[in-house]
């Protein structure tokens, strides 16, 4: 099905990506632990000393790379989220530069961070949504989907626990400190997957071309 980007779908998609990037950095400045989908960039940025947004990257052209592979085809999708990796890889960077480090009582930071859960499902729910492209992580959730007939909603659930046990397997095999995995990322891969659902049910944008 052939999708118009209107401008109204335009803004939607920009601030969907908008909201992920600032939601990653605010999930890292509470100190409880990333959010699982982007566990394994912060241990990868930092083990090997490399910046959020080049981790990102990096796993994001690979997450392209295994789209091709399970769909067995290589589409224009496929292809633009190639540079949208890129810029959101120096969306990441721009957020982490500009959000300072945040210091607030346990309780606080624990509010905040659910706060900001809804944030993330709110842009991931929007980007998914607007049917433009995806940022690599949500096009693979996608396509896993898409391939084995399941429930987006669910298939987040799933990959973002899978990314959380590499994160942990890549810092033992690094003999590193367990990187930014935390109460916060098991909260984040249990329930970020359940509130987009939330948002699926009573959400309705209005992206109809008139």
């Amino acid at each position: 099905m052939k999708v118009s980007c209107t401008p109204t779908r335009f803004l939607l998609y920009l601030l969907g990506l908008n909201l992920i990037a600032f939601a990653v950095v605010l999930n890292i400045r509470y100190n409880l632990g990333v959010a699982a989908f982007s566990s394994v960039m912060y241990s990868i940025s930092e083990i090997y000393g490399i910046s959020l947004g080049t981790a990102s990257i990096i796993c994001y052209l690979i997450f392209v790379a295994v789209q091709c592979i399970l769909s067995r085809r290589i589409t224009l999708q496929y292809i633009l989220e190639v540079p949208l990796s890129f810029a959101f890889g120096f969306l990441t960077d721009l957020y982490d530069w500009m959000i300072p480090e945040i210091s607030a009582p346990l309780a606080v930071d624990f509010i905040l961070f659910i706060l900001t859960m809804f944030i993330t499902g709110m842009g991931v729910f929007l980007c998914v949504q607007t049917n433009l492209v995806l940022t690599p992580t949500d096009g693979i959730v996608k396509t896993i989907s898409d391939v084995f007939k399941l429930p987006f909603s669910l298939t987040k659930n799933v990959f973002d626990i899978s990314l959380v046990v590499i994160s942990a397997l890549l810092c033992l095999l690094n003999h590193a400190p367990f990187y930014g995995i935390g109460v916060g990322t098991v909260l984040t891969a249990v329930f970020i997957g359940r509130i987009i659902k939330i948002y699926e049910k009573k959400v309705h944008l209005p992206l109809t071309a008139h």
